[in-house]
């Protein structure tokens, strides 16, 4: 018996090096995904502007009937407006852009959206009294 295991050790490991073990060990074939166009970019940056616009317009409405925010209701009014502004102007640079450099161009504008939102969601936190996710 142990001869018999040895030989079918012996022939798997033979079968796996030279590539006729089967499907099993077969590399898995990608496809690679197709190459970004200037529309695509367009339309990913045009669906997060408008999903971050929903929110903070949601969020403003909201605001406004929470007791327990009335105190920093003007610092977080602040912040969304500035948020919802500079969302819009990141939109219309994306959407004058012509070229992929021209949307990496409009990179400086998505960070500044980006530290918008960090920085409503630290005075958020701050006026729920609570610690932000980080």
């Amino acid at each position: 018996m142990k001869i018999v295991r040895t030989a079918g050790l012996i022939v798997a490991a033979t079968a796996a090096l030279t590539g006729v073990a089967g499907p099993a060990f077969a590399a898995t074939a990608t496809t690679p995904e197709p190459p970004r166009t200037v529309d695509s970019l367009k339309a990913k940056v045009d669906a997060k502007a408008t999903h971050i616009t929903a929110k903070l317009t949601a969020l403003q409405t909201k605001l406004a009937t929470k007791p327990k925010l009335a105190a920093a209701r003007t610092t977080l009014q602040a912040d969304i407006t500035k948020a919802l502004a500079d969302t819009a102007a990141w939109r219309k640079q994306v959407d004058a852009a012509t070229t992929k450099d021209g949307i990496r161009a409009a990179d400086p504008a998505h960070e500044a959206v980006k530290a918008d939102l960090t920085k409503l969601q630290t005075d958020l936190a701050a006026a729920k009294g609570t610690k932000p996710a980080a």
